[in-house]
């Protein structure tokens, strides 16, 4: 077995930045829905399942160091920081504040992530074996989506018509 085979046959876990950003998220949402509500029946029975998938996809990108997704992820993040600091100076709530902080420690962990050795490991080497804890990130990334599919798109009327899809990480 060579050098090359021998790392690749390796476990390693991912680092625990991954799992900040992925709870990170799941409190950046849960500020959200509780500060808009849930949506509509109709526009949750399609809006959960696709936002689940669609973030569990480009998170999974994001670990395995798939440098298309992971730059959209990190355009992601950027805005919802830049959007959490425009809420808190148009009108600061606490909701809006926990949002805005979690976002902020969601892009430094993702930061962090990518300035790890299992995120080098996998972008140095595709084939490199999945890092431990892989699919419980995945699926926390499926429920941040799910989250996201949930909540209320905004609308300063209060109403809500038709169906409307929201990802948000």
């Amino acid at each position: 077995m060579t050098v090359d085979a021998a790392a690749r046959g390796r476990t390693y876990a991912v680092p625990a930045s991954a799992w900040v950003l992925g709870w990170a998220s799941v409190v950046m949402q849960l500020a959200t829905l509780a500060d808009r509500g849930t949506a509509g029946e109709q526009s949750a029975l399609v809006s959960v399942p696709l936002a689940a998938l669609l973030v569990a996809y480009v998170s999974a990108g994001v670990i395995r160091a798939r440098m298309v997704r992971t730059w959209l992820a990190g355009i992601i993040l950027a805005l919802a920081v830049l959007g959490g600091v425009i809420d808190l100076v148009a009108g600061p709530s606490l909701l809006e504040l926990l949002g805005t902080v979690a976002a902020g420690v969601a892009a430094a962990a993702f930061v962090s992530y990518l300035r790890s050795d299992c995120f080098a490991r996998l972008r140095a080497d595709r084939r490199a074996a999945l890092p431990a804890g892989f699919v419980g990130l995945v699926a926390l990334a499926a429920l941040v989506g799910a989250l996201g599919g949930l909540t209320a798109p905004f609308d300063s009327s209060g109403q809500s018509d038709g169906v409307h899809l929201r990802i948000g990480l």
